[in-house]
C-alpha cells in the first residue's frame, strides 16, 4: 500500500513538473536514521532551505520545488546542480551517495566529481590521519581533476570548472583547520597550497554560488602564513587581527573584487561587531562597498538590536569563588567597568586568547576604573587542576571559579553557547555587551575607551 501511495504521489509530481516546470528529487536514504531530507539553495553562498521531505520506514523520500535560478543546490550535505524541470533519482550511502534510473547530464558529472574526491572526504572524518596521508592524494586528485564537461548546457559547462576548484579547496582546508595528531611544517606543503589565488577567487561572482563560498575566502588567506609565504610577523598580524583582515582591509584584494562579492564580505563581517561603536566605525570605513538598497537595508537590521545592548540592561548577577575560597560577585564592582572573560581549562581557543589578555590588563593596570574578572567553567573534579593552570600561567585579574554552577547561574543568563566568551559592563553594573571583543581583536581597545569615558 505505501508503495502504492508513493508511486502515485510520483506520477502526480511528474505531472506538476511537466506543466509548471517543477524539479523533483526522489531517493533512498541508507546512511542511519533521519527523519528529514533537507534541500537548500544557495544565496549570497549561504545555505537557504527551499524544501524538504520526511523519510519514511523504508527511507525513501520525495521532493518537489521550482529553482528560482539555475545553479548549485545542497541535498543535505552533498551538492548537486538544478535547473527547471530536472530530475535527480538518488541513493544516499553511508559514504556517499549513487545515481539511479534517469539523471540530468549535469548531476552525472557532479557525480563523477564526488567519485573523485569521495576518499579525500572520507579521509577527514578518519581522526587518526594525518597531513602524510593527505596530501599525497589531495595532489593526486588535482593532477585527475583537469577534465572538461561536455554536457548540451553550455551554461554548466562553464561554470563547473569553477566548481572543481573551489571544491577541492573546500575540501583541502577543512582538513588543515580540522583536529589531527600531527600537522605539517611550511616545507611539508605541496605546491597546490602555494597556487591558491585569492584575487582570482574575490573577483568572480561565482564565489557567491558556492556553499559557504566567502567562508572558504577568509579559511583560504591562512594558508600563505601555514606555508610560509607570508614570512613577516607584521604581515601576520594583518591576516589574523580579525576575520576580515586581510581581506576587507586589504586594498589591492577590493581594488581587484567583483562589487556584489565585495558588499556580501561587508555584510558577513558586519556580523562580528557586536558593539554599537564598533559596528558604526565598522559602517563608516566599508558601508561604500555596498551595492544595493537590499544590502543596506540588511545592514541596518544588524544595527537595531545593538542600539537596545547600547542603551545598557542590568547585567544578570553572579557570585563564584576565588582560589582561597573568597566570594566575588558581579555587582561588588559596580562603579567600574567590568571585563569578565568566561573559559576553561581545556578549551585551546581560550588559551590562544591568554597573552593578548594579559597583555591588556598590563595596559589597564593604573585605570582603577577598569576590572578584569576570569570565571572557569571547568568541572567541580577539575577545580585543582584550575588552581594549578593559575599559578603556572600567572594569570592576573580577579580569578573565579563556577564550576558545577555555571551553566544555571551563567551560561544559561548569558546565553553561552561557546566560549571563550567575553562580556562588558558598564560603570551603573549595566550590560554592555554580552558577546564583547576579543583580547586579541583590534577592536577591544575602542570598546573599552568608550565604556570608561561614559
Amino acid at each position: 500500500m505505501k508503495k502504492y501511495l508513493l508511486n502515485f504521489a510520483l506520477l502526480i509530481l511528474a505531472f506538476s513538473a511537466s506543466a509548471q516546470d517543477f524539479s523533483t528529487v526522489e531517493g533512498v536514504w541508507e546512511k542511519g536514521k533521519s527523519k528529514n531530507i533537507k534541500l537548500f539553495a544557495i544565496e549570497n553562498s549561504n545555505y537557504k532551505e527551499v524544501a524538504s521531505s520526511r523519510v519514511d520506514e523504508s527511507g525513501r523520500f520525495v521532493i518537489a520545488f521550482y529553482p528560482a535560478k539555475e545553479g548549485i543546490y545542497a541535498l543535505n550535505n552533498y551538492n548537486f546542480y538544478f535547473k527547471p524541470g530536472d530530475k535527480l533519482s538518488i541513493n544516499i550511502t553511508d559514504t556517499s551517495y549513487e545515481l539511479k534510473d534517469e539523471n540530468t547530464p549535469e548531476n552525472i558529472e557532479i557525480a563523477r566529481w564526488e567519485l573523485l574526491v569521495t576518499p579525500l572526504k572520507e579521509m577527514r572524518r578518519r581522526t587518526q590521519t594525518t597531513y602524510a596521508d593527505f596530501f599525497p592524494l589531495l595532489v593526486q586528485t588535482e593532477k585527475e581533476m583537469n577534465y572538461k564537461a561536455s554536457t548540451p548546457n553550455k551554461t554548466f559547462n562553464a561554470v563547473f570548472d569553477k566548481y572543481k576548484e573551489l571544491n577541492l579547496l573546500d575540501i583541502a582546508t577543512n582538513y588543515l583547520f580540522s583536529p589531527r595528531t600531527a600537522h605539517p611544517r611550511k616545507e611539508d606543503f605541496p605546491d597546490y597550497f602555494k597556487k591558491i589565488d585569492l584575487k582570482k577567487m574575490i573577483a568572480d561572482p561565482f564565489i557567491l554560488n558556492y556553499p559557504n563560498g566567502l567562508s572558504l575566502l577568509g579559511k583560504s588567506k591562512i594558508i600563505p602564513i601555514w606555508t610560509g609565504e607570508s614570512k613577516s610577523t607584521e604581515k601576520k598580524k594583518d591576516i589574523t587581527a580579525s576575520p576580515e583582515s586581510g581581506i576587507i582591509d586589504n586594498e589591492e584584494l577590493m581594488k581587484v573584487a567583483d562589487p556584489m562579492v565585495r558588499a556580501e564580505l561587508v555584510l558577513l563581517y558586519a556580523k562580528n561587531k557586536q558593539v554599537l561603536i564598533v559596528f558604526d566605525e565598522y559602517v563608516d570605513m566599508y558601508s561604500k562597498y555596498l551595492v544595493t538598497d537590499e544590502q543596506r537595508q540588511r545592514l541596518a537590521q544588524l544595527r537595531f538590536p545593538l542600539i537596545k545592548n547600547d542603551k545598557g540592561e542590568p547585567a544578570t548577577d553572579f557570585a563564584f569563588t576565588d582560589a582561597n575560597g573568597k566570594s566575588h560577585a558581579l555587582s561588588d564592582f559596580k562603579g567600574k567597568i567590568v571585563y569578565v572573560d568566561v573559559w576553561a581549562t581545556w578549551c585551546a581557543p581560550c588559551k590562544k586568547e591568554l597573552p593578548h589578555l594579559k597583555k591588556l590588563e598590563t595596559e589597564y593596570k593604573n585605570n582603577k576604573d577598569i576590572v578584569f574578572v576570569g570565571v572557569s567553567v571547568d568541572k567541580e573534579k577539575d577545580k585543582q587542576k584550575w588552581k594549578e593552570f593559575l599559578v603556572r600561567e600567572e594569570l592576573p585579574g580577579i580569578q573565579l571559579f563556577a564550576g558545577d554552577e555555571a551553566s544555571e547561574k551563567l551560561m544559561k543568563p548569558y546565553k553561552i553557547t561557546g566560549i571563550p566568551r567575553f562580556i562588558l559592563v558598564d560603570k551603573n553594573g549595566n550590560l554592555l555587551s554580552a558577546n564583547a571583543p576579543r583580547p586579541s581583536s583590534p577592536d577591544v581597545r575602542t570598546v573599552l575607551n568608550d565604556a570608561l569615558k561614559k
